[in-house]
């Protein structure tokens, strides 16, 4: 009788699933051909790169802005993190309740050109009040991408090769960053020092120009979201819209998964994060390297090397989660965080550039996690909540991330060390503190996540 009584139960989850498929749109096993799955990352990828280089190009202009402003250092590391972090988590929210009901390009398209204006603001910001909503904006337009963008993703690839797509996407951060540095580098390279004038805007300082500069090229790029597909959602539950607290009682029904998931890569954000906003400073304060040299240097980095580093990672967990090794995506980086603490500190302690370079490079390719930490996500959670569980760990991890990090170093340069030379010995103080919190979190999730691996709807 109970093997009866289990066919009769699978064949009416079957039916539930045919009826869900008919309803929905949804063709279990059918993806969309590998050539759209795939133009729709690149074009997510560009323009998370062209959302980095808004957020990146600050850190070239340090000296410039704080002089220019009237500014500290912490004040800077708040314009850079918190600043920009308050409105991303918070709009955030909204979209990602938005991406699991409506057209997630249409979603995009909006976010992309507002970003754009909003970056182009902070060129034309007369002082620090008026560069804080710039900043305000530029988060808030930047938080439509990353939800709508797993989204479509984690409908385009199964769960197999999802790390690695969502891998490429992630590298986005990388690519954006070194285009904003060397780029930025060159620009700043080529104006006078004593600015420019130009239509409409008057007379601009050469920082000035390079901001408003970086939120051009997103009035044009945003027009690529149409030529991408928006393939049918996947992994739904029911036929059914969700509800509003439908994710957050999904949610708490793996909660010891969810909370070490974002509290784990938070922190493991807030240290990339901190130690990436403030190595170009560190290179012109303590290497007295020119703006543009620093500007090559760094797009090298993160091309070679946090780009190499993401990619490789996500190829790395789809081959060990296909041999069913499920809590892949977090073991490997409890690993890659103890070597990150070692590095470092070699990297503040070298008296060399070379030797320094090799520590951050090392540090920037063990630090590639974004795009497994999103494929955990996509992989353990339905297609009715993944906008929502999505945006919800966003703002976990830019408040940690982005909001803490940078300032946290700040912070320790400017009220522990009292020195703006010490800022490798902040870097690496903060790691001290922070990887280690990471490590005892993410150790604390991988039961759950086989469990919720496991427990997750194909």
């Amino acid at each position: 009788m109970t093997d009866l009584a289990q066919m009769a139960d699978d064949g009416a989850a079957a039916r539930t699933r045919n009826a869900d498929t008919a309803s929905t749109g949804t063709v279990p096993g059918a993806y969309p051909r590998p050539a759209l799955a795939w133009r729709a990352v690149i074009i997510l990828t560009l323009l998370y790169s062209l959302s980095l280089m808004d957020r990146q190009v600050i850190t070239l202009l340090v000296a410039d802005i704080r002089a220019d402003l009237h500014i500290s250092d912490f004040q800077l590391g708040l314009l850079h993190g918190m600043a920009f972090a308050l409105f991303y988590v918070s709009f955030g929210l909204v979209f990602g309740w938005a991406v699991d009901r409506y057209p997630r390009r249409a979603i995009i398209f909006g976010g992309v050109v507002f970003w754009s204006f909003a970056a182009s603001a902070g060129g034309i910001a007369r002082n620090w009040g008026e560069f804080l909503l710039a900043r305000f904006g530029v988060g808030a337009g930047e938080a439509a991408l990353n939800p709508a963008a797993y989204s479509i993703i984690a409908d385009s690839f199964p769960k197999s090769r999802l790390a690695v797509a969502l891998s490429v996407f992630g590298s986005g951060s990388y690519v954006g960053g070194a285009a904003a540095i060397a780029l930025g580098g060159m620009l700043i390279h080529a104006l006078p020092a004593e600015g420019m004038t130009l239509p409409l805007l008057g007379h601009l300082a050469s920082w000035r120009i390079v901001m408003v500069a970086t939120g051009a090229p997103g009035l044009l790029l945003c027009l690529l979201v149409w030529v991408m597909a928006d393939p049918p959602r996947r992994g739904r539950l029911g036929a059914r819209k969700a509800r509003l607290g439908d994710a957050f009682a999904f949610m708490r029904s793996r909660w010891r998964f969810y909370l070490a998931h974002f509290v784990g890569y938070g922190l493991l954000a807030a240290n990339a994060y901190g130690f990436g906003a403030w190595t170009p400073t560190y290179m012109v304060r303590v290497f007295h390297m020119p703006i543009v040299t620093v500007g090559f240097v760094t797009a090298s980095l993160t091309v070679i090397f946090g780009i190499g580093g993401t990619v490789f990672s996500g190829w790395l967990i789809d081959r060990l989660f296909a041999r069913g090794q499920t809590d892949i995506h977090m073991r490997l980086f409890i690993g890659c965080a103890f070597a990150q603490i070692g590095l470092l500190f070699a990297a503040a302690w070298a008296s060399s550039f070379a030797l320094y370079y090799l520590c951050i490079a090392g540090a920037m390719f063990l630090a590639s996690y974004t795009g497994v930490a999103a494929a955990a996500l996509q992989i353990t959670t339905p297609n009715e909540y993944r906008g929502q569980v999505s945006s919800l760990y966003l703002f976990v991890f830019t408040l940690l991330g982005i909001g803490i990090g940078p300032a946290f170093i700040g912070a320790l340069t400017t009220f522990i060390f009292h020195d703006d030379m010490m800022l490798g010995w902040a870097i690496a103080t903060c790691a001290a503190i922070i990887l280690p919190l990471a490590m005892i979190v993410l150790y604390s999730g991988l039961r759950p996540m086989r469990e919720a691996v496991a427990q997750a709807t194909n």
